[in-house]
């Protein structure tokens, strides 16, 4: 607290309760200089761009420049390449699929039909959305209907543009409707978003670079027909920059030390040396006179040469990069965190790598990746598109499915089997059910357990056991029951057995109907020996007995 001048002590002396509320005001203003330090204005906080602005205003004016800067980074530096392969690789992987039997559907995404551009199926668009998204900040999906004679399984295209695509000229702060528009994006009254100002090319083609009827002009599409995909990080925001918007200059930095330290190792590789006349009585170096040293000026690698006399040669030992490991190291890890992806992935250093470390560094990516399928692709990609579909489905009069379940696939297991038992543990005990294990694996449950059944009949057919087969052996790896699979490769023992198996049950029937003792009805019985019937007679007839024969 400051200390008390002569006002205060005036004011104290006619007023006290005045003097009380001057201290309680300073004190006040103390303590919020001292709690938001950040908010002050002092030597450390000098050169700190803060503004009140909203996301819009920040993001717009620079939304070209980050893009433009990311796409070049891509382009030329290793590391920003493989963040970008690593993002996609991780989020997308073989595709994220529906689980479903819509054969349209199936038909549709399976072929490159789906593609305006004819390209790619629908698992290579899922990465080239997502490709865009990270490097560009954003991406647009057009539909594009197509007529019922093309051919096609859905009388549909999709057709991915980049976000350059988007007039950010159009901004109306008010329509005459009372919406507005948004750098490119048209709002209704009610803030829902109504159409798309587009370009009806790439403003940065060549075409229309070179182009004499070029406009620059923009047209209206509407918001249903266009998917507008990116992650906002505020409320309201409109418009998404590139991912790797807080990393560009590191990466600037180490690309330029990079550099520095290769001109530097490129230096300390070549051999300078400097020339010194010792006495004065030299010639000059390199003229007529200097016969006892041709070629001084042009030295090779082991070279020996006569040094004249009075001459004195030194060699300059430039210094070298000692420290660009660690630089890398620190620079390299500060990028990997600010694009959500680990510094062994980005790089593929693993040296040293322990595995405590490699699993927590999984655990926190695995939640990254989560965020991107399930909160990106998911709700602005695949289930729109899907929508789209069912619509298409519609018009030609095929079945409709109003949501769909989709799977993705898996990360890399760090442990197979450790995490593979586990897997196997939680089914066991209830935990997760089959069809989800199966989900999170990455599979079509209806493809899977199809594959699967088909897989066990074929077996069952040739009279083959494996250890794989949870029908016939145990988890610690016992034989159970296998009487079915001998019936069925061999259809004649099995009538045979059944037969004997149908009049051991009846004697055993027989007996417990004429016992009066029996604690239980005939009826019951007989719904007991329904379900052991197909196990051995004498199985048969001994269950019977116990459960239903007193004294049997």
């Amino acid at each position: 607290m400051a200390t008390s001048t002569w006002l205060d002590r005036a004011i104290g002396f006619l007023n006290p309760h005045a003097a009380l509320r001057r201290d309680r005001a300073r004190l006040a203003r103390d303590l919020l200089a001292r709690h938001f330090e950040g908010a002050a204005t002092s030597r450390r906080t000098q050169g700190w761009y803060r503004t009140t602005t909203d996301a819009n205003a920040a993001i717009g004016p620079s939304l070209s420049k980050l893009r433009d800067a990311a796409r070049d980074l891509v382009r030329n530096n290793p590391y920003a390449e493989s963040a970008l392969s690593t993002i996609v690789d991780h989020a997308v992987g073989w595709g994220i699929v529906a689980a479903t039997p819509h054969k349209a559907w199936q038909a549709w995404t399976e072929s490159t039909d789906i593609d305006a551009d004819g390209r790619h199926d629908f698992l290579g668009l899922q990465k080239l959305v997502m490709r865009t998204v990270v490097e560009s900040g954003e991406c647009l999906v057009r539909r594009r209907m197509r007529y019922l004679t093309d051919g096609f399984a859905l009388p549909l295209q999709l057709q991915v543009l980049e976000p350059d695509f988007l007039d950010m000229n159009r901004d109306k702060a008010s329509l005459p409707n009372g919406g507005k528009i948004v750098q490119g994006v048209e709002f209704d009254p009610l803030g829902k978003r109504a159409a798309y100002w587009l370009y009806h090319s790439h403003p940065g083609s060549t075409i229309s670079i070179l182009s004499t009827t070029f406009s620059g002009s923009s047209s209206r599409i509407p918001a249903e027909d266009v998917l507008h995909i990116y992650q906002p990080g505020r409320p309201g925001q409109v418009r998404g920059p590139s991912w790797f918007a807080p990393v560009l200059l590191r990466f600037k930095d180490f690309d330029e030390f990079e550099d520095a330290t290769l001109m530097k190792q490129k230096i300390a590789a070549c051999l300078a040396v400097l020339t010194s006349d010792t006495d004065g009585s030299a010639p000059p170096l390199g003229t007529a006179d200097d016969t006892d040293a041709p070629g001084i000026d042009s030295l090779e690698p082991g070279m020996i040469m006569n040094i004249p006399p009075g001459r004195d040669i030194k060699v300059v030992e430039p210094p070298t990069a000692g420290d660009y490991k660690d630089f890398s190291k620190t620079t390299l890890r500060a990028i990997a965190t600010g694009l959500g992806v680990s510094y062994e992935d980005l790089t593929g250093d693993y040296e040293n790598l322990p595995f405590s470390a490699a699993r927590m560094s999984r655990l926190r990516h695995q939640a990254r990746v989560d965020d991107w399928r399930w909160r990106l692709l998911v709700p602005q990609f695949l289930n729109p598109v899907w929508a789209w579909a069912m619509q298409s489905a519609a018009i030609l009069g095929l079945p409709v499915v109003e949501t769909t379940t989709w799977t993705a696939p898996p990360l890399p297991m760090i442990e197979p089997d450790k995490e593979g038992l586990a897997i196997q543990r939680n089914i066991r005990t209830g935990i997760t059910t089959l069809s989800e294990a199966i989900r999170e694996r990455g599979y079509n449950r209806e493809q899977f357990l199809d594959e699967l059944q088909a897989d066990f009949q074929e077996l069952t057919r040739r009279g083959l056991v494996l250890d794989c087969d949870p029908r016939l052996m145990t988890q610690a790896g016992q034989a159970m029951n296998v009487m079915w699979l001998t019936d069925a490769a061999n259809p004649g023992a099995s009538a045979a057995r059944k037969a004997s198996a149908d009049r051991a049950v009846a004697t055993v029937l027989a007996e417990v109907e004429q016992t009066p003792s029996t604690p239980a009805s005939a009826g019951g019985a007989r719904g007991f020996a329904e379900l052991i019937r197909e196990t051995e007679p004498e199985v048969a007839a001994r269950w019977l007995r116990l459960m239903f024969g007193g004294s049997l």
